[in-house]
């Protein structure tokens, strides 16, 4: 039997048996791992409370022979209570680690990803405003790290460099790029402020923008992570309104 210890954040948990969860955690050393957690659904057990998904967790994994693991001791890092308080910022979040999820095998090693996610959670737990901008953040470098690199810096077809003299921007949904109006023919028209906001997102440069201009970066992003990916996902059916 092996042991070793992770440090990770809770993505999924279901119910298994009757005092029983099997936890899905995405962890900086292993890659996703699921494992399960015996008698956390007991009210004398005092790892439930740890495991809540979200949380970033020191765990002990046990994994036997077979490949079956389980967590023994559980030690939370990080909570994110503040996200968690705010309704449409705990939705963002769990857009994040359903993204990661649904598109991360098991026993993938993906560190790029981890620092990803731990960084825009943060972000998320402790600023004050809409977490839309993370959220497309995330986006922009999870699928880039996924292999599907999206380019704001200039007109895929030309090569004309993003300014302020383009006239009209357009994004191509099927490459994740973006054309100028004199070259595009089947992109989506996009707004210069949503495309120059698009570039600087992608370079790192996280500011604050016109609650508009975020609706349609979220759009675009929405339309390409869903065509490449082929996933429907279940935190973006809830209703915020």
């Amino acid at each position: 039997m092996k042991k070793y210890n992770v440090r990770a954040v809770v993505l999924k948990s279901l119910k298994y048996r009757d005092s029983d969860k099997i936890f899905t955690l995405l962890s900086k050393e292993k890659g996703k791992i699921s494992a399960i957690g015996r008698g956390v659904r007991k009210i004398s057990s005092r790892r439930n409370g740890n495991l809540d998904t979200l949380n970033l967790i020191s765990a002990n994994i046990h994994e036997d022979g077979a490949g079956y693991k389980g967590i023994e001791e559980v030690k939370t890092i990080e909570s994110f209570k503040d996200l968690k308080k705010d309704f449409g910022k705990s939705i963002k979040a769990y857009y994040l680690i359903e993204l990661v999820h649904k598109s991360i095998e098991e026993g993938e090693s993906v560190p790029e990803v981890f620092n990803l996610l731990i960084k825009c959670l943060k972000a998320l737990d402790k600023n004050n405003y809409s977490g839309d901008l993370y959220t497309s953040y995330f986006e922009i470098n999870f699928m880039k790290i996924l292999g599907y690199q999206m380019d704001f810096d200039k007109c895929r077809i030309c090569g004309k460099k993003l300014d302020d003299s383009w006239k009209k921007h357009y994004f191509n949904v099927e490459n994740g790029s973006i054309e100028c109006g004199d070259c595009s023919k089947i992109g989506v028209n996009i707004s210069k402020n949503a495309a120059l906001s698009l570039n600087r997102i992608s370079n790192g440069k996280l500011e604050k923008n016109d609650h508009k201009i975020f609706e349609e970066i979220d759009k675009i992003l929405k339309m390409y992570v869903g065509r490449k990916l082929e996933n429907k996902f279940k935190s973006l059916e809830i209703d915020l309104e």
